[in-house]
């Protein structure tokens, strides 16, 4: 069980798992202290699975801490490292991008490169339609990237989406346990129950 720690806790698109990212983070607020940071189009939009106030408001029951929502509030994650661990749940394939080719251009992926800075692990939880198509290549160059833990992850509809791969969601806090030990939980390619 992870306790006591301070989480940065990113999270991007990929709406449809929110719901799922949610329990786990509810579970692992009883015991740490998390604070968010969103993409953009986290923060400002609405979706066919919740309104952005509803979003906004379940992240706010579970941490007292400000979100992060803007650029000029993420560049203050480098200089006041009071972070133990960042998770990003879930990754989208345009975030996984971004970072690896040092694309910092908005709140999420600035605060995953002031983390790097101060040499702090960051556990990624991917969700992609795209993971084993061209996304692919981005996706395993983040995985081979100092710093950087993977939840262990499955194809989630390989006969509908057959490029798609999701994070087994239940899996988060073991990753994070791990990565404090800076070690990778294994398999990270797992078989998901159809």
């Amino acid at each position: 069980m992870v306790k006591n720690k301070r989480i940065l806790v990113g999270i991007s698109g990929s709406f449809c798992n929110h719901s799922a990212v949610f329990h786990q983070l509810r579970y692992l607020a009883q015991n740490n202290s998390l604070t968010f940071v969103l993409s953009e189009n986290v923060y400002e939009n609405s979706t066919r699975f919740f309104t952005r106030e509803e979003w906004i408001g379940k992240l706010k029951e579970i941490s007292d801490q400000e979100i992060i929502h803007t650029l000029v509030e993420a560049e203050k994650v480098g200089p006041n490292n009071c972070y133990d661990l960042m998770l990003v749940a879930p990754c989208t394939a345009t975030q996984c991008a971004k970072f690896v080719h040092g694309i910092y251009d908005d709140p999420m992926t600035l605060a995953m490169k002031a983390m790097i800075r101060n040499q702090r692990n960051i556990v990624i939880g991917f969700a992609s339609n795209d993971a084993l198509g061209i996304s692919g290549a981005n996706l395993f160059r983040l995985c081979a990237m100092k710093y950087i833990y993977v939840i262990p992850f499955a194809q989630d509809a390989p006969f509908q989406k057959p490029w798609s791969v999701v994070a087994l969601w239940d899996q988060c806090e073991e990753t994070i346990a791990k990565a404090l030990e800076n070690k990778q939980i294994q398999p990270i390619l797992r078989e998901r129950k159809l």
